[in-house]
């Protein structure tokens, strides 16, 4: 099919990701829709998911259209086409590519990579997976228009392993939420206190239960910290599967000094942030990192990972450690409360570090390149 050149184009997007909570996906395409409509009026949007109600009302030039009777698979080979056909639309957005790709698409689509992990981590996942990934991402990435990543890393990960021109990627990097605030440390400890029961000054760590997520390492630095340390300091862990860690934890006597919460929803992350005295961000691999850049937004010094994503997405407003070296990850923690001169300094940096980021600059890149896919001039 060729692309139509409109004064007013229409586009579609993969909207399924938005409710599902949690995820670095979901929180990427809902301020992706919203910066884009607040940004540009005179294309007309469509948002496609699989049945779950997305409240985007306010909209005028937004349509929801859902499918919740399609499975997996067959979402994308029957019910995307049958909807850029029938709303004729002239450009479609994957904004989950990794989660799911396309096997034959007879419509202009582009697509952003967030990361490659079931390459590089494939004892992560199941084997049906990662073969789909083996087999699929190449053929698709090459069938498209255009491909966003979130980072350089993504970017060098991408060429790297699928052979694709470097010419044909734009890296666009996420952003930072506005409606995230920054509260008080006084009132932020009233909230994670009533609401957990937390009552002691804490560690704080966003992750999973996957390997790459490098929760174990941190727990076995934590484990090496003098005991009036880790009794005055608890570690309090978020996300979704944490749980999981419990055995180790037992393992290593930390049961009275680490707190698991599961998932934490958006409204409390804010408080749990600024209740905080550090963020510690421990994972081997991440397509963007978003945590300990919110992290910064609120004013918490952070202790990151050494990774090339990290350095590039922090810059020097971080500490950083070796993620494979528990005893460097304890050293670094240790220099962080021995030394307040420096948590302040890494504050007042990471505060600087994280206005560098917007949802308004993401959305405004991307629509530079609709623009260039689609060929629109916009005044």
């Amino acid at each position: 099919m060729k692309l139509r050149n409109h004064a007013s184009p229409s586009i579609a997007i993969d909207g399924r990701e938005i409710t599902n909570k949690g995820t670095g996906i979901g929180r990427y395409t809902k301020n992706l829709i919203i910066n884009l409509l607040e940004l540009d009026k005179s294309t007309k949007y469509y948002v496609l998911t699989n049945g779950e109600k997305i409240n985007f009302e306010k909209y005028k030039n937004l349509t929801v259209l859902s499918s919740k009777a399609m499975k997996r698979g067959k979402w994308e080979k029957n019910f995307v086409p049958q909807m850029m056909r029938k709303y004729k639309v002239d450009l479609f957005h994957n904004t989950r590519s990794g989660n799911t790709f396309f096997q034959k698409i007879d419509h202009p689509y582009i697509t952003t990579v967030h990361d490659l992990i079931p390459l590089i981590f494939q004892e992560d996942f199941p084997q049906k997976v990662v073969d789909r990934w083996k087999n699929s991402l190449s053929p698709y990435l090459h069938g498209a228009k255009h491909i966003i990543t979130i980072s350089q890393q993504t970017t060098k990960d991408l060429t790297r392993l699928t052979g694709i021109d470097k010419e044909k990627i734009s890296v666009i990097h996420q952003g930072i939420d506005p409606l995230n605030k920054r509260k008080s440390n006084v009132h932020a400890k009233l909230v994670v206190k009533e609401n957990y029961d937390i009552k002691h000054p804490y560690f704080l760590v966003i992750g999973r239960k996957q390997h790459y997520k490098n929760i174990s390492a941190l727990l076995k630095a934590y484990s090496l910290l003098p005991d009036p340390i880790k009794k005055q300091y608890k570690l309090v862990i978020t996300g979704k599967d944490v749980e999981n860690y419990r055995n180790l934890i037992k393992e290593l006597s930390l049961l009275e000094y680490v707190r698991t919460l599961g998932y934490v929803p958006d409204k409390l992350l804010p408080d749990l942030y600024c209740g905080s005295k550090l963020f510690v961000f421990p994972s081997l691999y991440e397509g963007f990192g978003l945590p300990p850049l919110e992290a910064m937004a609120y004013g918490v010094p952070v202790l990151s990972s050494n990774m090339n994503t990290m350095k590039e997405i922090l810059g020097d407003a971080a500490i950083y450690f070796d993620p494979k070296n528990p005893h460097d990850i304890a050293e670094k923690m240790i220099l962080m409360l021995k030394n307040d001169p420096l948590c302040k300094a890494m504050s007042e940096k990471g505060l600087k570090q994280a206005e560098k980021y917007s949802w308004k600059k993401t959305a405004r890149q991307t629509l530079q390149v609709y623009d260039s896919v689609l060929q629109i001039k916009r005044r």
